[in-house]
């Protein structure tokens, strides 16, 4: 199925049966009300996995914004740990933001398609096939007229129904504990505290009955899909335009017309104006025109089309997030080291508390290759130490040095748990994620670059580490006066160093 066809029909369609259109949609009216009441299909349990859909369109929408990108540009591809471990190209680290934004999209569009498949309407059912042409390049995304024209109206409105469907939530936890209690309490005879339970009850119910009114769980599932899948398609409008600069945009998901390219302003701003409805038709309408012409055209042309488009976009852009097998996350190991070097920033914190026992834990945790690094080197320097005493300058320069590169090592192992934490998490409960990318993370690390950075830390840490206990061990030996067995001692605890 090619472009210009499908487009061409849908504005014949349009312009030719308008008048046609508008007559008949009067004239059901009727018919409209009497199947309401068969047909009103509302949300009810599944407002909790809408809610989480909403969170995440909300997130992406505000990270596309002017200021979010303005940010990325500036200040995230800037940092030292992404230039000093993943990338200096500031080209490369936009299109992996860019693929993972577009994968997020992506995951969000399958689940609207989905829930799509439970509309009344059969439009809404065929979300799939649009959102399947739009990611292949088909269409084009503008030509359909159906984005939201104020993308920040409705991510407000999203954001009171997922705030009131997570209040909702935990309200009917409550409710259910009390109605535990309350049966718990008809068992027994305590007559006055049965009827407190039963009245706190009473009054649960009708806060749960409230919320379900305000939030997703009464809305029906034709008006929460249609706002959801304007909602993604705007974004994905949105996210091309921002990208379109970088040339991401055209290298993932195809360009945008030269003539829209070159009327567009010079902060690249998203703009309603910019995609134009037809004359007398609204978005939502025409969202519903477009749709059903879609899902026609798709049956009768092309069934091999719809969510396996979105499958395939998704895909395509996982693949392009592949990490090669020479970094951390292609290693599998980006959680590990994320990990390991948590620890290793509260160590350097309290270094007069870590003993063998600790020492030894986090020696274990050590993957083999860094373990035979850290081996080499530490053996290295103490054969360059000799019979040196472990002394104040020198663990002094070690700490200025290590915590200068734990100022920029830290950030990305604790966005690598945050990241992660975050996606393990909304699979059960209704969170606001943060704007934490995959390339803020230790995932895209070089892992030479990382372990040699890694067993620096260590290697320092160990001296630290050995010095404070060496103070410690001195001041001892001050206190008994046995100046022999203090030399005999400081002997050993180099040569037991290595």
């Amino acid at each position: 199925m090619v472009a210009e066809p499908w487009i061409l029909k849908l504005g014949n369609q349009v312009s030719s049966n308008l008048k046609h259109a508008l007559y008949l949609e009067n004239s059901t009216k009727s018919t409209t009300r009497k199947q309401s009441s068969v047909d009103r299909r509302t949300i009810g349990i599944l407002s909790f996995e809408v809610a989480n859909l909403l969170s995440k369109i909300i997130h992406l929408h505000k990270s596309l914004t002017d200021a979010a990108f303005s940010k990325l540009r500036n200040e995230i591809l800037k940092s030292e740990g992404i230039k000093t471990l993943i990338s200096g190209d500031e080209q490369r680290l936009l299109e992996l933001a860019f693929a993972e934004k577009l994968d997020d999209l992506n995951r969000v569009a399958a689940v609207v398609s989905r829930l799509g498949k439970k509309c009344t309407i059969p439009a809404l059912q065929g979300f799939e096939h649009v959102y399947g042409d739009i990611i292949s390049g088909a269409i084009d995304v503008k030509d359909l007229g159906f984005l939201v024209k104020d993308m920040d109206a409705m991510v407000r409105k999203m954001e009171r129904y997922a705030a009131s469907t997570a209040a909702l939530y935990s309200e009917m936890e409550v409710m259910n504990e009390l109605e535990s209690a309350a049966k718990k309490f008809q068992q027994s005879h305590h007559e006055e505290s049965r009827k407190v339970f039963e009245q706190k009850l009473s009054w649960q119910k009708q806060d749960v009955r409230h919320l379900k009114n305000i939030s997703l769980w009464n809305e029906t599932f034709d008006k929460v899909v249609e706002s959801l899948a304007r909602a993604v398609c705007t974004i994905y409008a949105r996210l091309l335009v921002a990208f379109d600069d970088v040339n991401c945009g055209s290298q993932i998901a195809g360009k945008l017309d030269a003539s829209d390219r070159s009327s567009r302003s010079s902060k690249n701003e998203f703009c309603a104006e910019n995609f134009k409805f037809a004359c007398g038709i609204g978005p939502g309408r025409l969202l519903m025109e477009c749709l059903s012409l879609s899902s026609k055209i798709d049956d009768d042309d092309d069934k091999s089309t719809g969510l396996n488009s979105i499958n395939r976009g998704t895909t395509r852009i996982g693949n392009s997030m592949q990490a090669p097998s020479t970094t951390v996350g292609g290693s599998a190991l980006a959680m590990h080291y994320a990990n390991i070097i948590v620890v290793l920033e509260k160590l350097l914190r309290y270094p007069h508390l870590v003993g063998d026992e600790t020492r030894d834990d986090l020696y274990q945790m050590l993957p083999t290759s860094l373990r035979r690094r850290l081996e080499i080197n530490l053996k290295s320097y103490v054969k360059d130490l000799a019979m040196a005493i472990y002394d104040a300058p020198l663990a002094h320069a070690w700490r200025e040095r290590l915590g200068a590169t734990l100022t920029w090592l830290a950030p990305l192992a604790h966005n690598m748990i945050r990241w992660q934490s975050e996606r393990n998490f909304e699979q059960h409960q209704i969170v606001t994620r943060t704007n934490v990318l995959l390339l803020q993370t230790i995932y895209f690390a070089d892992r030479e670059k990382t372990e040699a950075v890694v067993c620096e830390v260590l290697l320092g840490l160990n001296y630290i580490c050995r010095y404070e206990q060496q103070q410690s061990a001195l001041v001892d030996c001050a206190s008994s006066f046995d100046y022999d067995d203090c030399v005999e001692w400081q002997s050993q605890f180099v040569r037991g160093s290595v």
